[in-house]
């Protein structure tokens, strides 16, 4: 009897080491759904002794309420009772400001002026037509039209040559078909293949913000440049300019989100930059549907944070590639810089060949999984027919007997 129950016992164990063998539960794309509480945004309004009440008041009420279901604070400063605030510092690089003033400040420090007042025109219009700039433009609508089900989403910001634009988008194109390809050898499904959106130039100004979040001004680009974004609209890998925006680049990166978490992969590589965004219960409620879980449930979070082994803390910078390089002129609102007037006021970044990863495919990311898949499937069949030679033995036994 003892001689049984030791193959049974290794066969239990096969089987739940089987299971933690198979247990790919989320890729990279399915954890940049979850917010493990990532710095955000904030927007500092600034005020006097001098500002009425009323202002002040409806300042911080509107903000509030207007940035709900965002990720970017509201804090209200008075600059003479509060001038120790860490916050102040950024009105030195924006001098000259009449108050009430706002201004907005990403996760790495970078700053953006956000006029709150017009001549003739009430405090609380000029606001909320402010705040809801800060959250939407007609392309952050578009991109969340389609992030939800799409694999993720190629953002093209075009440049002022029409051949350029045309290889980028090429390109572009390119790397959708070899996403889409390789849809069915996902650890996960995903419904739809990347998607494409493009910003032209004529868009800039209306895309200020969103620009802004990606190192950019809205002036005018040069050359086409090109992020790639997933999740909860998220940005990961370098800002690609040019020649840089190619089929193979853009593959590798889009790559990376379909890699499972848990298949040897650097665990600093599962989540991006978010962008600002309004976010709310309806779309949560779209992207848990999708998902078949809810990534705002406790117990996620909680699984998803010992997978990253990190506290629920923000990510930084875009992961696993080096810092944006200034190569024009530098951007105003950016502690340290004054702010500048001159130039094309393009931030923009040229990888280092030297240090850069190589680029991964969905191939390469999922041999892992089978090769645990073949070990453990060898295991069980040689576990087996240790289990068949004891019966027989068993059974012998009590033949001879």
């Amino acid at each position: 009897m003892k001689l049984i129950r030791l193959p049974m016992a290794i066969c239990l164990w096969a089987c739940l080491q089987s299971h933690a063998a198979f247990a790919c539960r989320y890729t990279v794309r399915d954890i940049g759904f979850v917010d493990l509480g990532a710095k955000p945004y904030y927007l500092y309004g600034y005020v006097t002794p001098d500002t009425p009440a009323d202002i002040s008041s409806s300042f911080t009420q509107i903000s509030k309420a207007a940035l709900r279901d965002s990720n970017v604070n509201f804090e209200q400063i008075n600059i003479v009772k509060q001038k120790e605030h860490p916050a102040v510092k950024y009105l030195e690089l924006w001098p000259k400001q009449s108050f009430p003033a706002a201004i907005l400040v990403s996760p790495d420090g970078q700053s953006l002026l956000i006029p709150v007042t017009k001549p003739n025109q009430p405090f609380g219009q000029t606001l909320r037509s402010a705040l809801d700039d800060i959250v939407s433009s007609p392309k952050r609508e578009e991109i969340l039209q389609h992030i939800i089900e799409a694999y993720g989403e190629i953002l093209l910001i075009e440049g002022t040559d029409a051949d350029e634009n045309r290889i980028a988008r090429k390109a572009a194109a390119g790397a959708i078909e070899r996403i889409g390809m390789q849809l069915k050898m996902l650890p996960e499904s995903v419904a739809q293949p990347p998607v494409l959106v493009v910003i032209e130039p004529e868009s800039f100004s209306r895309e200020r913000i969103l620009l802004w979040s990606l190192g950019l001004n809205a002036d005018k680009a040069s050359k086409p440049l090109a992020a790639v974004l997933y999740g909860r609209m998220r940005w990961i890998g370098p800002l690609m300019k040019g020649e840089e925006i190619s089929k193979a680049n853009l593959t590798g990166i889009l790559s990376v989100v379909g890699a499972d978490c848990e298949c040897g992969l650097d665990t600093s590589w599962t989540q991006g930059t978010m962008m600002p965004a309004r976010w709310d219960e309806e779309i949560q409620a779209r992207v848990a549907k999708a998902l078949e879980f809810d990534p705002e449930h406790p117990l996620v979070k909680m699984e998803v944070s010992g997978i990253l082994k990190q506290e629920f803390s923000y990510p930084g910078a875009p992961f696993g590639y080096r810092e944006l390089v200034v190569e024009l002129e530098p951007r105003p609102g950016v502690v340290g810089q004054a702010p500048s007037a001159q130039g094309e006021n393009i931030i923009t970044s040229k990888p280092d060949t030297a240090k850069q990863r190589p680029e991964p495919s969905l191939l390469a990311k999922g041999s892992s999984f089978f090769r645990k898949a073949i070990v453990t499937s060898i295991g069980l069949c040689v576990l087996v027919a240790i289990f068949g030679v004891a019966i027989l033995l068993r059974a012998r036994k009590k033949m001879l007997s």
